[in-house]
């Protein structure tokens, strides 16, 4: 048999797909018309009257590695962790301090107290390599860090680019992540935000705060103040590595980043999490996007999520059964926790998962360098 030239293979490793009732919407069009096919439906969406954009660990590549290669590098570093069938390329961070918080609680109360010393230390390893993983300092000149930011800085000004053309509502920004790659990139970009903390000295949360929207008053003589369009409600549903724990007030307060390491008041990948997150704040935070994705005309964009956690899975899933509600999710359908999630809602006719490949043999069409040319075009700015 020939071997193929070059075009067929770069038509062939070249694709997209947008599966929606058990269908490749894509199937039938070659690349260039299926790139813009997705475009347009990106960009249609994203002038959604309430808008949710979900926001994963994959944003925060290059700077803040994945957890199972966070993983990988702590067994590297610390070779008398004890991992029990935890060793070797195993990449279940979850299940590994799973079994050591399981490990602990079943030794608390008896006389093993070597091994139960040894499993505490193991945790209290794993915590601060992961904590040490997130990024504290963005304003050094690391090209990882800068890179990441750079992604960050294009997204929002596209975002904003296309929702800036009349009033509409404020735009959810829902995220797992730790680090400050989204505030501080408000902030640099001019653009107004609330995390659900109020007060200047002591930061403290309150819900109410992601009720209030701000007008533009600049003009004193107008006769209606006119909205801010630029204006997020970010919720940061795990935590942040600026938050910590204050025993005084017994609340979660936000504080310096110098101050604090996070470790506290963080929700770390283990079972226990589906615990902590029935706590201020995070109750409330998990309460705002059950809220927010019941709300009419509603379109939820999630980016870097490969479906791991339960709790948020369920709460996407039950917002599916609105019939004006959308469900887009840029990801890669080979991975364990999206192939599951498309399998349980195939038939939902609300349902859109978009992935492939824009490069040559690379699984890369659900990255978010990918998904924001989605919204940029030709705009991109590789850097």
């Amino acid at each position: 048999m020939d071997e193929p030239n070059k075009e067929e293979i770069y038509e062939k490793t070249e694709e997209l797909y947008h599966l929606r009732n058990e269908e490749n919407l894509l199937e039938k069009h070659n690349f260039d018309e299926a790139k813009t096919k997705v475009e347009n439906f990106l960009r249609t969406h994203l002038k959604s009257s309430n808008l949710n954009i979900f926001l994963g660990s994959g944003c925060s590549l290059p700077a803040v590695p994945l957890m199972g290669e966070s993983f990988k590098e702590l067994k590297k570093q610390n070779e008398d962790l004890e991992l029990g069938d935890f060793g070797g390329d195993n990449k279940n961070i979850e299940g590994y301090l799973d079994w050591l918080s399981t490990g602990i609680s079943y030794l608390e109360n008896t006389s093993f107290d070597c091994e139960k010393d040894k499993l505490k230390e193991s945790f209290e390893k794993s915590k601060n390599f992961l904590v040490k993983s997130i990024v504290k300092d963005y304003e050094s000149d690391i090209e990882n860090i800068d890179k990441t930011l750079h992604h960050y800085r294009q997204f929002y000004n596209s975002l904003f680019s296309i929702r800036d053309t009349k009033d509409y509502s404020p735009v959810n920004i829902f995220t797992t992540n730790y680090d400050l790659f989204n505030e501080v990139t408000m902030e640099e970009l001019g653009i107004q935000y609330t995390n659900g903390f109020s007060g200047t000295v002591k930061r403290e949360f309150s819900p109410a705060v992601f009720q209030l929207r701000l007008v533009d008053d600049e003009n004193r003589y107008k006769d209606k103040w006119s909205v801010i369009r630029r204006y997020v409600k970010l919720y940061k549903i795990h935590g942040s590595i600026d938050w910590k724990y204050d025993e005084k007030s017994d609340r979660v307060v936000q504080t310096d980043i110098k101050e604090t390491d996070g470790k506290d008041a963080l929700i770390y990948p283990t079972i226990d999490k589906h615990l902590e997150t029935q706590q201020t704040p995070y109750s409330e935070l998990f309460r705002a996007l059950t809220i927010s994705l019941q709300k009419p005309n509603s379109t939820l964009i999630v980016v870097g999520y490969g479906f791991p956690d339960e709790h948020i899975n369920h709460l996407i899933s039950q917002s599916l059964m609105n019939e004006d509600f959308n469900l887009i999710v840029f990801g890669d359908k080979s991975e364990d926790g999206a192939a599951k999630f498309i399998d349980r809602h195939k038939n939902k006719h609300n349902f859109h998962f978009i992935g492939g490949s824009i490069e040559q043999e690379k699984n890369n069409a659900h990255y978010f360098s990918n998904f924001i040319k989605y919204i940029i075009g030709d705009q991109y700015d590789e850097k």
